[in-house]
């Protein structure tokens, strides 16, 4: 079980959705934008895994391959957090995008989960106590 738990707090905690303007390099903040802006799309790479927001809320997660007629085009796995049955290859309007994160390692959350999984499983460990004694007859 803690072996299962360790596993997957460390899957689930190294990749996480930032904002594209925090993703290393760092702009500076006088230049990072909340909101989308299509000079970002320079900052991101051919298989990333992005989340786009469109401006009505609908939500996708797409695996980006490029900008097309004015479209982020790749492949597109899901459609308001609903995994759909087979992904689609389109594209959707950059004039409707609302937001967009991109998937990246989070050093961080890693760091923090490699040395607290093992810390909570010793002290969690140390709360049990076998009795494993013949109480005498």
């Amino acid at each position: 079980m803690g072996l299962f738990l360790m596993v997957f707090l460390v899957g689930t905690s190294c990749k996480t959705y930032q904002k594209v303007d925090w993703i290393k390099p760092n702009l500076a903040v006088e230049e990072r934008s909340k909101y989308f802006e299509p000079r970002q799309l320079s900052r991101i790479s051919e298989g990333d895994d992005l989340f786009v927001l469109t401006k009505d809320s609908v939500s996708y997660d797409i695996t980006y391959s490029e900008v097309r007629n004015d479209s982020i085009q790749g492949l597109f796995t899901q459609k308001n957090n609903k995994r759909l049955r087979v992904p689609i290859e389109t594209g959707v309007p950059i004039s409707e995008i609302n937001m967009i994160k991109v998937k990246k390692l989070n050093k961080g959350a890693t760091l923090l989960t490699v040395i607290s999984v093992p810390l909570v499983l010793w002290l969690w460990s140390k709360t049990i106590t076998f009795d494993v004694g013949f109480s005498g007859i």
